[in-house]
């Protein structure tokens, strides 16, 4: 939970708005390996679709897909083995950002600018976090050449005021001299873990299907847990 917490703490520190349609391939990886195959695809209208590819404890593989449309209520992530859909409130993941957001500018953060480097052929900044408060290292590679907010939406949606403002990120940024920019690779290794690697393998800008965000027929659907009230 406090690596998830780590990363989403990252991730919306680079966020902002910015159109962008199109598609986005990475990795997910450990000093074991691969864990996983990160495929986002962003919809003109808002809409985003994660597909997550990796294997069970027998090696068999498993692909799990979030559907997160850009009007409604509701998200939905989808388990294809067991063809089932759960259809969870945006709520629940505002009730996660709420543990993140404005964390910015009380965080005990350290950053170091280590350089340019390229990675997957585009040229990055390389920037170290050392983030005294959850004993944690986070390296980024950001670049302009992409929107700064691709990762945030992939994984939360753009939905409910989820993402920070942009008068809190840039105060975040301005407090630890990181200019916003979209994160090409993202390492965090915490104490008594192991380095979790995202690298990103391309980004590219076309027209993305309105049909890719459907959702499958023939699948249960079932009703994701309610946010517990305070």
């Amino acid at each position: 939970m406090r690596v998830f917490l780590v990363f989403l703490t990252v991730l919306v520190w680079s966020s902002t708005a910015a159109a962008f349609e199109g598609e986005l391939r990475a990795t997910l990886s450990s000093p074991q390996g691969i864990a996983a195959e990160v495929r986002a695809r962003y919809g003109g209208n808002g809409d985003v679709r994660m597909d997550l590819q990796s294997s069970d404890a027998e090696g068999k593989p498993v692909l799990q897909t979030t559907i997160m449309p850009s009007e409604g209520s509701s998200y939905y992530t989808i388990a294809h083995q067991q063809k089932v859909i759960v259809e969870m409130p945006y709520s629940a993941l505002a009730a996660t950002s709420h543990q993140v957001t404005g964390s910015g500018e009380d965080a005990d953060l350290e950053v170091e600018k280590l350089g340019k480097e390229m990675v997957s052929g585009v040229e990055t900044q390389h920037v170290r976090i050392l983030d005294k408060d959850n004993d944690a290292v986070i390296d980024l590679w950001l670049t302009r050449k992409y929107p700064p907010d691709l990762w945030t939406r992939a994984f939360r949606g753009r939905h409910l005021g989820l993402e920070m403002s942009d008068d809190e990120r840039t105060k975040a940024m301005m407090k630890y001299g990181v200019k916003p920019g979209f994160s090409m690779k993202m390492r965090v290794e915490q104490a008594g873990g192991v380095p979790v690697v995202f690298l990103v393998k391309e980004v590219k800008r076309a027209p993305v299907p309105a049909k890719v965000f459907e959702l499958p027929e023939g699948y249960l659907r079932v009703q994701g847990p309610a946010v517990p009230r305070p």
